[in-house]
């Protein structure tokens, strides 16, 4: 890897993943389970931006690794215009997601589904305004929630799943599956009704469990959170 390289940290709250900025692309993508797994990807010359979510501490553990590490201001200059009322308690990673989805599709509705360990679903209009969106438990957290808060419901991993569910795994599976699936199509209509010409990207770790392909203008992007990073990072240091 090249000393000019950029690395871009991506710190969810389920693991972190590293991307490799080599001539203004998106050259490669590392998930790590630990800064110090990232570590071994990492050099002393190496310029570090973080977008993190996560746990408060991977700062200044990367800090340890002894490369110059830039965070991004949530509160700094933006290439669009937040309308958001509590922009100090918008996540990071929502407004990376609509920075990328902005240098995209300059002036175009654009809408961005984010199926991590929460889905998130924000709007960036035509006029280069951030309209908010919303927040709602993702997959592992509904699966987790049914076992935490019964008697007798198993804990499972998210499956391929049919409406009519013949055990309870697979009345399980329906409704978890199910839910999301529907929550997803449900709100990309409604959005596709007030929007005119509305172009839809869905990314994030869960984002493969969907299959709505790249038609009627949904675009499966998983690295979408990491190229916003780095469009951030352009932005507040030219």
């Amino acid at each position: 890897m090249h000393s000019n390289s950029v690395f871009v940290v991506d710190g969810g709250n389920t693991h972190i993943k590293l991307g490799v900025i080599s001539q203004g692309e998106l050259a490669s993508v590392h998930r790590c389970s630990s800064v110090h797994e990232m570590g071994t990807l990492l050099n002393p010359e190496c310029t570090v931006v973080m977008a993190n979510v996560g746990s408060p501490e991977m700062y200044s553990e990367c800090q340890q690794l002894g490369c110059e590490i830039y965070s991004l201001d949530p509160l700094g200059k933006l290439p669009f215009a937040n309308r958001y009322l509590t922009p100090e308690s918008l996540g990071i990673d929502r407004l990376c997601n609509v920075a990328a989805a902005h240098a995209l599709h300059p002036q175009q509705n654009v809408l961005v589904v984010d199926a991590g360990t929460c889905i998130k679903f924000d709007l960036i209009n035509a006029n280069g305004e951030y309209c908010g969106g919303s927040i709602s438990p993702g997959i592992a957290l509904r699966y987790r929630s049914l076992n935490d808060y019964t008697a007798n419901l198993p804990l499972l991993s998210p499956a391929a799943w049919e409406l009519l569910g013949l055990s309870t795994e697979k009345s399980l599976h329906s409704g978890v599956m199910g839910s999301v699936t529907g929550e997803i199509t449900w709100r990309i209509e409604e959005y596709r009704r007030l929007y005119e010409s509305l172009t839809v990207y869905l990314t994030g770790g869960d984002a493969h469990y969907f299959d709505m392909g790249q038609k009627n203008s949904i675009f499966v992007d998983e690295n979408l959170t990491l190229k916003g990073i780095y469009a951030l990072y352009l932005f507040q240091n030219p």
